[in-house]
């Protein structure tokens, strides 16, 4: 038969359980939590969610939350309208059994260029001396490479020089001007025309002046 340990005159251990005023233990007492007064961010609220231009309150020195002012993007650039067709210019060619002769008495025909046609007989008409590539020059590339690049008619003064090179296009083109450029900075002494169908029109005109 068990009952309470000797000594013990029937009362339970005594506990150590620290007792402050009014005889109120620790134990006994849930704590405190002291409540923040003051700023919305003191009472939990995000301090971003205020509305824009809000000014935050309660503690002295605190700055006020802005916005950031919004980002613009920038305007799409316009597309770039598609280059006008140029209109196709009717030339009175002459047929391609036509023979021309150049300056050395040479017979030349032009059967697959209709321009070249215009061109010969334009050059004809005006009594100029002209050669049909007589030779070529080398052009140098910006990798040191060496071309071959010829005009089409050599026109020619009475000191038997080359005073006009032309170089006879369907159409004026990249290519065409990226030699004619380099052509130009190697060989500057020279001068050149592009004779495109245009040109070409405007030079069958009656009155027309060739320029050199």
């Amino acid at each position: 038969m068990t009952g309470p340990k000797k000594g013990s005159r029937g009362r339970a251990p005594k506990r150590t359980t620290a007792q402050g005023r009014g005889g109120i233990t620790r134990d006994s007492t849930r704590p405190v939590r002291a409540e923040r007064t003051g700023s919305g961010a003191e009472r939990g609220v995000n301090p971003a969610r205020r509305k824009p231009g809000e000014r935050a309150t309660g503690k002295t020195g605190e700055r006020s939350f802005t916005p950031s002012p919004a980002r613009h993007v920038p305007p799409k650039a316009p597309k770039k309208k598609p280059l006008p067709e140029l209109k196709r210019v009717q030339l009175n060619a002459p047929p391609p059994d036509t023979v021309f002769r150049d300056r050395d008495g040479e017979v030349l025909t032009f059967p697959d260029s209709a321009l070249k046609r215009v061109a010969a007989r334009l050059l004809t008409e005006k009594n100029k001396v002209w050669r049909y590539r007589p030779f070529v020059f080398p052009l140098f590339t910006d990798k040191g490479n060496e071309q071959a690049f010829s005009f089409d008619f050599y026109i020619y003064d009475a000191e038997e020089s080359v005073i006009r090179l032309i170089l006879v296009v369907p159409t004026e083109s990249r290519e065409v001007w990226d030699k004619v450029g380099r052509f130009k900075r190697q060989y500057p002494m020279y001068r050149y025309e592009l004779w495109t169908p245009e040109k070409l029109a405007e030079l069958q005109a009656p009155r027309a002046q060739l320029g050199f």
